[in-house]
């Protein structure tokens, strides 16, 4: 899933919890804004890691073209 996707996924999410929570009143303990609110989590928690993964992948792409540039 490609970065921009990922980035409306999560925009979409976030504004139905924003208007599940108003819904139920505001109540954050409510099961299902609690259900939900754990669903983006784990959406959240899986960008991250892809971000991290990415990011990782780049800098030692980076570092085995040009090693002498990449030297910290």
């Amino acid at each position: 899933m490609s970065n921009e996707s990922m980035y409306f996924l999560i925009t979409g999410m976030h504004l139905r919890l924003n208007k599940l929570i108003e819904s139920k009143g505001f109540d954050l303990l409510d099961e299902e804004v609690q259900h939900y609110s754990r669903r983006l989590d784990k959406v959240l928690d899986r960008y991250n890691k892809l971000y991290q993964r990415d990011k990782q992948l780049k800098l030692n792409t980076c570092c085995i073209e040009t090693p002498l540039k990449c030297v910290y």
